[in-house]
């Protein structure tokens, strides 16, 4: 870091979506790194925001010092950035357009609104109400002061993809707008074929349109912990690529991995999708100098933000039943209505996890340090990582602070998954290169789900789906009712 202390402000042009490379620049020749190291002196840009500085090299000017990028609490960024959420009408495209337009990016989101139509057809809604999109833009405008831009559209409509991005020309893309659910992709051939057909296609139809329309915009992509799996060997979750010093060692002979993606295992059709995801966008970094960073975020939970907190009007979308809400959520909201917390099988499945808050706060981070042309980079984005049983035990003794007594209550496991398993999840690069720090704590935040779950109000939404809380959807494709095989009441 540099005097300012931010994470990007030692950056340079090089980086910069502003900028516009002269002549003919073949990030393939020998890789980005070398290309870079020979082209030192060489090549010069053009700046398309200052084109009164004429052409110069892309190293000379930081983030820091150049005139069009303003520190944030989260980084520089540029100056009335203009950034693209895909998918602004879910519990994550929501929270996250309005901080980037509190910061003063120009925020415009696109959305289907299939979210709302999915959890409907459950039989489930947020049990926070939220407003239609022209409801929660006015809102935004009138209690932050902020204006965000929204337009319905399906990401698969690539026509209408491709006029938008010509129009808008992003400088950042944040790529939200997929199906995130397990269970829904797992319930029957429709669903699964829907899932993968969204989030494979529409990926694949993003990345050809910022090819020929956005080629400089930087793409954050949101994967999943899930991608990875859980391996029973014990092997660490590195970010997305093996470091540099890995090797392989097989009948006496040894190779680097130093770089190679690392292994996937997805544990769902969902995670299947995902993992296409991931290996489209590696490769059209590679093929098209595209910038991307792809996001392989833990289990999200919570609902506070600087933002969100400022009046119920700004409420994300909350959902708590078997297909959409996540495991955290639906404890909080199991408690609340006295419902015993549902964990599958043993209960000692791991995962990372992440509030809303800190996720909101890592993605902005990236956005403000964009990735070099082709570059394709991995964050691992979590802060804890617990076990199924650990969550419904902290759970169980925070609801006694709101005079509630929670039962646990194990259940015959509904997923094909290893029960028992080591989890070594490394995740550095945030706090290392995108000073990322936690700004909120896991039972700071499940403190305040439960002030906002026991307003009356949402406790009888919460009532209204009671029957979607418990699961039904089992991995193996088999119908009928889930065994529960034991109930207790966690010491305090």
């Amino acid at each position: 870091m540099t005097e300012s202390g931010c994470h990007n402000a030692g950056q340079t042009c090089w980086s910069c979506p502003a900028v516009e490379f002269k002549g003919h620049v073949d990030f393939r020749a020998c890789g980005q790194a070398a290309f870079r190291k020979a082209a030192q002196g060489q090549l010069v840009v053009e700046c398309q925001r200052r084109p009164e500085i004429g052409y110069f090299d892309p190293n000379s000017i930081t983030f820091e010092s150049c005139s069009e990028w303003q520190e944030t609490p989260d980084g520089y960024l540029l100056k009335d950035m203009r950034v693209l959420i895909l998918g602004m009408d879910g519990y994550l495209g929501w929270p996250m357009a309005l901080k980037l337009a509190k910061q003063g990016c120009r925020v415009l989101g696109i959305d289907n609104l299939m979210r709302r139509e999915l959890v409907a057809e459950r039989g489930a809604d947020s049990i926070t109400p939220i407003g239609s999109m022209a409801e929660r833009v006015a809102a935004a405008r009138e209690k932050l002061g902020v204006e965000i831009e929204f337009r319905e559209m399906d990401l698969l409509d690539r026509p209408a993809l491709a006029a938008l991005l010509e129009e808008f020309q992003p400088e950042s893309i944040v790529q939200f707008a997929e199906i995130p659910s397990a269970p829904y992709s797992m319930a029957d051939v429709e669903r699964a074929v829907n899932t993968v057909q969204n989030n494979v296609v529409g990926t694949l139809g993003l990345l050809f349109a910022v090819r020929d329309h956005a080629p400089d915009a930087s793409i954050i992509k949101l994967g999943t912990m899930g991608e990875y799996g859980s391996p029973l060997t014990g092997r660490p979750l590195f970010e997305g690529l093996f470091p540099g010093d890995a090797v392989l060692q097989y009948q006496g002979q040894e190779w680097s991995l130093g770089g190679e993606l690392t292994p996937r295992d997805p544990v769902s059709f969902y995670h299947v999708s995902k993992v296409q995801g991931t290996f489209s966008v590696y490769e059209a970094c590679k093929y098209w100098w595209l910038r991307s960073y792809d996001v392989m975020q833990g289990v999200i939970y919570g609902n506070s933000s600087a933002e969100l907190d400022l009046d119920p009007s700004l409420n994300t979308r909350f959902d708590i039943d078997e297909w959409w809400g996540t495991v955290v959520n639906r404890f909080v909201a199991q408690a609340v209505i006295g419902m015993p917390l549902t964990i599958y099988g043993s209960g000692s499945q791991k995962r990372g996890y992440i509030t809303l808050r800190d996720a909101m706060q890592c993605i902005t981070r990236l956005i403000a340090a964009p990735p070099e042309p082709g570059q394709y980079d991995v964050v691992n984005q979590v802060t804890d990582v617990f076990s199924v049983r650990e969550i419904a035990q902290m759970v169980a003794t925070i609801a006694r602070e709101f005079d509630l007594e929670v039962e646990v209550q194990r259940i015959e496991n509904p997923r094909v998954e290893s029960e028992e398993h080591p989890y070594e999840v490394i995740h550095e690069k945030l706090a290392d290169r995108f000073g990322f720090e936690s700004e909120s704590a896991f039972a700071d935040e499940v403190r305040h789900l439960f002030r906002v779950l026991l307003q009356p109000e949402v406790k009888a939404r919460i009532l209204k789906q009671r029957d979607t809380l418990f699961p039904k959807t089992k991995w193996s494709g088999e119908h009928g009712d889930l065994e529960v095989l034991e109930t207790w009441k966690p010491a305090a």
